[in-house]
């Protein structure tokens, strides 16, 4: 672990004079960092935002464990696993044949996001707290330069105790031991042992409320977190914790603050939405209101990280058949926009041939920009989810219906308010449909949900099919956690963790 650290650190002194176009910034040319302002641009670098769950061919296999994705028998079967595809991690996923990764080989997801990533944050935090004699001007410059990297490292080791480890249980234990949860910037200093999902969970929050006061309220780039993504953060974790007037408390002071220019500054009216070429949909762009529609700082994104964009069409899956059920065809203009038919697989081998036909097919990852952090969308759909568990149904439907009317065809029915059950229900569909299918945000709601045994919402196991065969996964169990590589385990013999032996 100590050697994998210190080459990201390395990775990272090198990136402030390589920084790419994706995040358009300058390099400074220095490579130790000695002011505050070197620190910050620190959190400019693209790394931070581009592989988060990602992997080298800039997928995302949690994707395929959940119910939003179906391959058919040729893709699955010769596509990823006849032809040896490089990404065959999405395959054993899809078929819950674990080890779901190559245990003997680096972790994209574990290297190349969440400890890269820390690189950054711990060096930010630690350098600029250990500079010395600050003017009064740098010192707030300060607090608020290091607020931004602790929010940047409680999201990602949320995200990332939950993904591997096991479903968390509010008011249990929750003490399985799960990631380590690095702090230090020193490459001297001892190794931490593996935090529990409660240490996890707990120390989270305490990042982000120290970093709270000093957040600042905008931010140069949507990478960067600001108070309102703060906000949405600490909304988001009590999802997880199931203290629901908390996800309305800070759900209700995110969207209020980023709302006081209005809505239409927030979410794209789809209504406002045509095509370039109406004769060749596939390859047609979307004409919006902006010129944003498919950049990071797309004026829907709240925090931006790289997703897996690519997810759903024809060269890696298909939307299942429940996805596409749950669109209003005729009215949601997200159905209109994104699922398109088009030919799907088609390949000869061992002179079969496998020919899928025409197909529906997701494209918003390639027509518009999303997000695996946060959007305005989803955070409003956070604050109704809040106020619909704490029985507040009217205001529930309301932020339903305010989405909706950027969603849906003009004169589209507003819905009403029915019982509680059912506005829960309303909620989560609509956060089905909003969210990105790919990527780990239908995982880890799978996760929170299934423990609310008997509601309709609850699905304690997933089906798969693929040819003839059904595969099924259980969510609250193994089925559901990625294990840390052996090139992990084997430099950290104290975490007790055997060496994974299974053949991949």
């Amino acid at each position: 672990m100590k050697q994998r650290i210190l080459i990201l650190v390395i990775i990272m002194a090198g990136s402030i004079s390589s920084c790419t176009k994706f995040l358009d910034v300058k390099p400074k040319g220095k490579l130790i960092p000695s002011e505050v302002a070197d620190f910050d641009h620190l959190l400019d670098n693209s790394n931070i935002a581009q592989w988060v769950f990602i992997d080298n061919n800039t997928g995302c296999n949690l994707g395929y464990l959940t119910d939003n994705l179906s391959l058919s028998n040729g893709i699955g079967n010769i596509n990823y696993k006849a032809n040896n595809h490089p990404n065959i991690d999405r395959y054993w996923a899809y078929v819950f044949r674990q080890p779901y990764k190559n245990p003997s080989t680096s972790d994209y997801f574990w290297d190349w996001g969440t400890y890269r990533s820390m690189a950054y944050f711990n060096n930010v935090i630690d350098g600029v707290r250990a500079i010395p004699n600050l003017s009064t001007e740098n010192q707030q410059y300060a607090k608020t330069v290091v607020a931004q990297a602790l929010v940047n490292r409680a999201w990602s080791y949320f995200i990332t105790t939950l993904v591997y480890g096991p479903v968390y249980k509010p008011g249990a234990p929750n003490d399985t031991k799960t990631i380590p949860y690095v702090t230090s910037s020193d490459m001297g200093a001892p190794l931490p042992d593996l935090s529990t999902q409660e240490q996890a969970f707990a120390q989270v929050q305490n990042d982000v409320l120290t970093a709270l006061p000093d957040m600042p309220e905008v931010t140069n780039w949507p990478s960067r977190p600001n108070k309102t993504a703060a906000h949405a953060l600490l909304a988001y974790y009590h999802l997880f914790t199931q203290k629901y007037d908390s996800v309305v408390y800070y759900a209700n002071l995110a969207w209020t603050a980023a709302s006081k220019g209005g809505t239409d500054k927030l979410i794209y009216d789809y209504n406002s939405f045509s095509w370039t070429d109406p004769t060749n949909l596939i390859n047609s762009t979307i004409k919006g209101p902006d010129n944003f529609l498919s950049a990071a700082n797309s004026r829907e994104n709240l925090l931006y990280r790289n997703l897996d964009a690519g997810a759903g069409r024809s060269s890696s899956s298909y939307p299942s058949d429940e996805v596409i059920a749950l669109y209003d065809q005729a009215n949601d203009l997200r159905f209109k926009y994104f699922f398109l038919t088009a030919p799907g697989y088609k390949t000869t081998y061992n002179n079969v041939v496998y020919d899928d036909g025409n197909r529906i097919q997701y494209y918003r990852g390639s027509k518009t920009n999303m997000t695996a952090g946060f959007s305005y969308p989803e955070l409003l759909l956070m604050r109704a989810e809040g106020y619909a568990r704490t029985n507040q149904l009217a205001a529930a439907i309301d932020d339903l219906n305010t989405l909706r009317r950027y969603r849906y065809k003009t004169g589209t029915p507003t819905l009403p308010v029915g019982s509680k059950d059912e506005v829960i229900q309303q909620v989560l569909d609509e956060r089905r449909r909003e969210l990105p299918l790919g990527s780990f945000k239908r995982f880890l709601d799978l996760k929170r949900l299934c423990l609310e045994t008997g509601k309709p919402w609850c699905k304690p196991k997933i089906q798969h099919k693929i040819g003839t065969e059904t595969h099924e996964g259980t969510v609250d169990s193994k089925d559901f956690i990625l294990t840390i590589s052996n090139v992990i385990l084997k430099f950290n013999p104290q975490w007790n963790i055997p060496l994974d032996g299974r053949p991949f």
